[in-house]
């Protein structure tokens, strides 16, 4: 499994599902958990996807700490906007994450405009990208093109 080639969902989730297989499997280690199978997990029986969620939490520390602790080359953060997310994450007030950082209280506010501002940078630049790659959306800008060439 490529993670440059998981969605936004997958990505999200923590897991991919493989239709051929019928199976969840971790975007992080390659476990899988196979549908209709009974899983044991924290001392109880569970199904495939409840105990892919739970090897998420108990074996990562959840997808949130997994996608943050990846290399700059993979999430694009740097330390100091790491540390602002996990602030944001952990619910911290800007009062406690300048403290944390031992920063002023104008920088974090700084650094989260900043991070909003990337969310949606990156939200425009994944519809512009889903224009080129997107089969369905080709194939009708190309009908499209072609209705105003007749």
């Amino acid at each position: 499994m490529e993670f440059k080639e998981l969605t936004l969902e997958e990505l999200i989730q923590g897991y991919v599902w493989s239709e051929e297989e019928q199976a969840y499997q971790c975007i992080f280690c390659g476990e899988k958990f196979e549908e209709g199978l009974i899983y044991t997990s924290r001392g109880r029986s569970v199904s495939a996807l409840r105990a892919i969620q739970e090897h998420l939490f108990d074996e990562h520390g959840g997808v949130f700490e997994s996608l943050l602790e990846m290399d700059k080359q993979v999430n694009g953060l740097s330390d100091s906007q790491k540390e602002v997310l996990e602030g944001m994450y952990r619910q911290k007030d800007n009062k406690a994450l300048c403290e944390a950082m031992s920063i002023s209280a104008a920088t974090v506010r700084t650094h989260k405009f900043n991070l909003q501002k990337m969310k949606r940078e990156a939200r425009v630049f994944l519809a512009i990208m889903e224009q080129i790659e997107n089969e369905e959306l080709v194939a009708a800008r190309k009908r499209l093109d072609l209705q105003e060439d007749a």
